[in-house]
């Protein structure tokens, strides 16, 4: 799985050679996964069966993903985060494992962290912060002028806090340059604590608290 910090590992000649070997286990994995599936009846009992070979594909293409986003700072189209109701396999369910019961302990299953950042390039300051007296006047003082928008500061709050983030990415003045969403599992949620121990900053996880990262969505502007 990817950690916080690959991007210290671009075009290296390690990423490259850790590619190499991603590619050549991943075609090894297809090989073996077709060869498998090739000799299965079809029958119920085959179930668990294509369940292993898929496992063994899906970790080999994961690693195929990671080792290419080590090198280039990209990820491969597999569709490894997106899930397809036309391959979904259904079971009887008379034939199916049962599963476990979780045990009722208060505590939440799984806690996440959701990291998003946004970059802009302010190309007119000045149709920003007017976009900002605009929404200033829009959404809270429509019978007055709005004195409090004086900069461009001013104006990036108004914006953000009517319109969210898509509001700046709207804003004439502003033009996108790219963003990411990561979500991690989080050992510890914000509102474990009290808001005055909050971390300084809430946006790098501490070395003593590894996160995992279980999804990643980068938007490249075109």
């Amino acid at each position: 799985m990817m950690e916080l910090d690959e991007n210290d590992t671009l075009w290296t000649d390690e990423a490259r050679e850790s590619f190499r070997t991603a590619a050549a286990n991943l075609v090894e994995a297809i090989r073996q996964h077709s060869a498998a599936l090739l000799e299965l009846t079809g029958a119920d009992a085959d179930a668990e069966a294509i369940a292993e070979a898929g496992t063994r594909l899906e970790d080999a293409a994961s690693a195929y993903a990671d080792a290419q986003y080590e090198l280039t700072g990209t990820v491969p189209p597999l569709g490894l985060d997106e899930e397809d109701d036309e391959y979904a396999y259904e079971f009887d369910l008379e034939d199916a494992a049962p599963e476990p019961e979780l045990e009722e302990t208060g505590e939440p299953a799984l806690k996440l962290t959701v990291l998003h950042r946004a970059d802009f390039v302010v190309t007119d300051e000045l149709a920003v912060i007017q976009a900002g007296k605009e929404a200033y006047h829009e959404a809270w003082e429509p019978d007055d002028e709005p004195q409090d928008v004086a900069d461009l500061s001013d104006a990036l709050q108004q914006l953000q806090q009517t319109g969210g983030i898509e509001a700046l990415a709207e804003a004439p003045g502003l033009a996108s340059a790219g963003a990411t969403t990561w979500i991690l599992e989080a050992q510890e949620l914000l509102d474990e604590r009290d808001p005055d121990e909050w971390p300084d900053n809430p946006f790098a996880p501490g070395e003593d608290a590894p996160q995992r990262l279980l999804h990643r969505l980068d938007e490249v502007v075109g």
